[in-house]
């Protein structure tokens, strides 16, 4: 059974969501487990001091609020939330399934609160992103370049020859992209962009 540690901004709301989940979850007063709910009636401030405190725990939160700025989802989501529900609207069965999918390394966001996040992701690749030459995955144009003519099975001189770099810049790249993603070696960086949808 799934441990979780619920995070609520007093007693009576920590005790009202034990008593929600008693039976589908082991309760866990202190670390370790699971998973981390933090609960809030309203999201404020203190909510995302909540988060960020509870990230310290190293584990996936799901969030549990009411009126939450669409403009906060991405902090959230760099903190370890992997889930945000209404609590206005999120039914037990809901919480329930949230709390099973950020366990298993899923996201859940709200349907409410999905277009707004879209939007969020699209503009920070169209103004940020994409400006600097990288791609949303974190690939340089030139990293996508190198990988793509490592994955037709080229050497590093002929990649080098290709995109009129030196053989020591596309090493250099090679390994820094390895270094930064922590892949093993070049077949693993090949197979990284491949899953991101790049090559």
């Amino acid at each position: 059974m799934r441990r979780v540690h619920v995070v609520a901004p007093d007693v009576i709301t920590g005790k009202a969501v034990a008593a929600l989940l008693d039976g589908q979850f082991t309760l866990a007063c202190t670390p370790p487990a699971d998973v981390a709910l933090v609960v809030d009636d309203v999201f404020l401030p203190s909510t995302m001091g909540r988060v960020q405190d509870t990230a310290a725990l190293g584990v996936p939160i799901v969030l549990l609020t009411h009126q939450l700025q669409a403009g906060s989802l991405l902090t959230l989501i760099g903190h370890g939330v992997g889930a945000v529900l209404d609590s206005a609207s999120t039914s037990r069965a809901q919480l329930v399934e949230a709390i099973d999918a950020a366990a298993r390394g899923a996201g859940i966001v709200s349907p409410e609160l999905m277009g707004p996040l879209l939007r969020q992701v699209r503009d920070l690749q169209r103004t940020i992103l994409h400006p600097l030459g990288y791609t949303g995955v974190g690939l340089s144009t030139r990293e996508v370049e190198i990988l793509r003519l490592l994955a037709e099975g080229r050497e590093t001189k002929e990649i080098a020859d290709a995109l009129s770099y030196s053989e020591s810049t596309v090493k250099k790249d090679l390994h820094e992209l390895i270094t930064r993603f922590r892949l093993r070696n070049r077949t693993q960086a090949v197979a990284f962009a491949i899953r991101a949808g790049v090559l």
